[in-house]
C-alpha cells in the first residue's frame, strides 16, 4: 500500500453543519514548519540587536559626554598657558595685586619665630611662585553672597554641573562628603595655604592626588545652606580665612 503524500483536515463547526475536508500536502506542512522556525528566529534576533542598538545608543551618550568634559579642560588649559605668559609680562596687574594686599603682607610678618618660617602670597608672586599662589577664580559666575566674619567665603553662582577649576596648584587633602557643605575638596597650597570648594555634585580627584592650577577638580552643584546652584569658594592662609576677591586675577 502506497503511503500518502497528503494530510487530511477536517473542520467542523461547533453549531453543527457541513463539515468541511482539506487536503494538505505534507510538504507544504514542512515548509510551513519551517518558515514558523525561521520568522521565530529572526524575531528573537530582531529584539536583540533591538536591546544592543539601546546599550550602544546609551554608551555613545555617555562616550560624548566625557568628550565634551575633555574638550573643555584642553581648552581650559590652552587657557591657563596664555594666562601664564600674560602674567610674566605685566608687571602692572601684580602692582595692583600687591597694592591691595598689604595688609596681608603686614600681617604675615607677625608669625611665630618657633615654627617653620611662614611665606605669604604676597612674598610668593614676588618670588616669582605664581603656581601656588590661588589667583584663578574657580568658575565662571557672578558673586551672589561676599566674603564675612560670619560667612568666611563667598558663593559663585553656577550653573549645575559647571567645571570647577583649584585655583592653584596643590595637593588634594580632603576629598568626600560633607553634611553642611555637601561634596567638597580642599587643597593644600604648602606653608599654610589652602583653598575649599563646596556644593558640588561631582569630585573629579581624590586624596593624595597633585593637581595643576586651573585642572578641574569637581563639578558644582547646590549646597543646603546655598540659594540656589553655584559654588562654595573659601581660602584660608596662615589659620585665618582670608576673602578670595584678594588673590583674584583671573576669571
Amino acid at each position: 500500500m502506497l503511503k500518502s503524500n497528503r494530510i487530511t483536515l477536517l473542520v467542523i463547526p461547533e453549531e453543527g453543519g457541513k463539515t468541511f475536508e482539506v487536503k494538505v500536502p505534507r510538504l507544504l506542512l514542512w515548509f510551513a514548519g519551517l518558515c514558523s522556525i525561521a520568522l521565530c528566529g529572526l524575531l528573537a534576533q530582531g529584539v536583540r540587536s533591538y536591546l544592543d542598538v539601546r546599550d550602544l545608543d546609551r554608551t555613545i551618550l555617555r562616550l560624548e559626554q566625557d568628550k565634551a568634559l575633555l574638550e573643555e579642560e584642553v581648552a581650559q588649559i590652552d587657557q591657563l598657558e596664555e594666562m601664564l605668559i600674560r602674567l610674566k609680562h605685566s608687571n602692572d596687574q601684580l602692582r595692583v595685586i600687591l597694592g591691595e594686599a598689604q595688609e596681608l603682607d603686614a600681617e604675615s610678618s607677625q608669625s611665630s619665630i618657633d615654627k617653620i618660617p611662614y611665606i605669604s602670597s604676597i612674598q610668593r608672586l614676588r618670588w616669582g611662585h605664581v603656581q601656588t599662589v590661588p589667583t584663578v577664580w574657580p568658575t565662571r559666575g557672578p558673586v551672589l553672597r561676599s566674603f564675612s566674619v560670619d560667612l568666611p567665603s563667598v558663593f559663585i553662582g553656577a550653573v549645575v554641573g559647571s567645571l570647577v577649576r583649584g585655583s592653584a596648584a596643590g595637593e588634594v587633602v580632603r576629598a568626600g562628603y560633607d553634611e553642611r557643605l555637601g561634596f567638597v575638596v580642599v587643597l593644600d597650597h604648602g606653608n599654610g595655604l589652602r583653598t575649599e570648594y563646596g556644593y558640588n555634585t561631582r569630585l573629579l580627584v581624590a586624596v593624595g592626588d597633585y593637581v595643576l592650577k586651573g585642572q578641574s577638580i569637581s563639578l558644582s552643584g547646590e549646597g543646603r545652606e546655598s540659594r540656589g546652584a553655584g559654588l562654595y569658594y573659601a581660602v584660608e592662609e596662615d589659620v585665618q580665612f582670608r576673602d578670595p576677591m584678594l588673590y583674584k586675577l583671573w576669571m
